[in-house]
């Protein structure tokens, strides 16, 4: 199982160490996830990062970026729908209903959310019972292309075992106190299951 780490909405002062702490640490893929950025602060984020983790960085935002710059891909959601560029690009998607993941095929990984009740976003809840995830691995909708999203921490990353997510996307346990070795532990774990 992979792990994805995707940032805080708000930039952090020490937030170019603690992306370099990921990556130097494992980490195989960041998503910049912040939504009410402008270009340049978005920009000057991504160009404080060493050229060689690049090629492991997902936008969620200015996906104009991606023509200049050497990332991974983009990621679709409800603010930025559709990619238009001219580079050819690996594509994500946020989703979350099941019915959405039957176009999983058409990306090249999605996060179905919220698995769980969310950590860094209060009152965002668990949308899926047990019983309905369970079916829905058996059916071969979630497979090694959906990745769990959603209250994701040590604890809720082992009940992923009985699914068959391909991974799992943190947030808040890695960012409400940054902690490599919080991020080692989940890492540890994701590897194992």
């Amino acid at each position: 199982m992979k792990l994805i780490v995707i940032t805080t909405p708000d930039f952090r002062e020490e937030e170019t160490m603690q992306i370099l702490s990921l990556f130097e640490n494992g980490l195989e893929m960041l998503h910049l996830r912040k939504p009410d950025s402008n270009k340049e602060e978005y920009e000057q984020l991504l160009r404080s990062i060493p050229s060689r983790f690049l090629n492991r960085i997902v936008l969620h935002e200015h996906y104009e970026l991606a023509e200049q710059l050497p990332v991974w891909g983009v990621h679709l959601n409800r603010r930025n729908p559709e990619y238009q560029g001219n580079r050819k690009m690996k594509i994500s998607k946020s989703c979350h209903s099941l019915d959405e993941l039957k176009s999983v095929s058409e990306f090249d990984h999605v996060f179905l959310s919220p698995i769980f009740n969310s950590i860094s976003k209060e009152g965002y809840n668990a949308a899926f019972p047990y019983e309905q995830l369970k079916a829905a691995s058996k059916d071969g909708l979630i497979n090694e292309k959906v990745f769990a999203l959603g209250g994701i921490c040590s604890t809720t990353l082992l009940k992923l075992k009985d699914y068959s997510f391909g991974g799992a996307a943190v947030l808040g346990a890695i960012w409400e106190n940054f902690d490599i070795e919080e991020f080692k532990k989940l890492q540890d774990i994701a590897h194992s299951l």
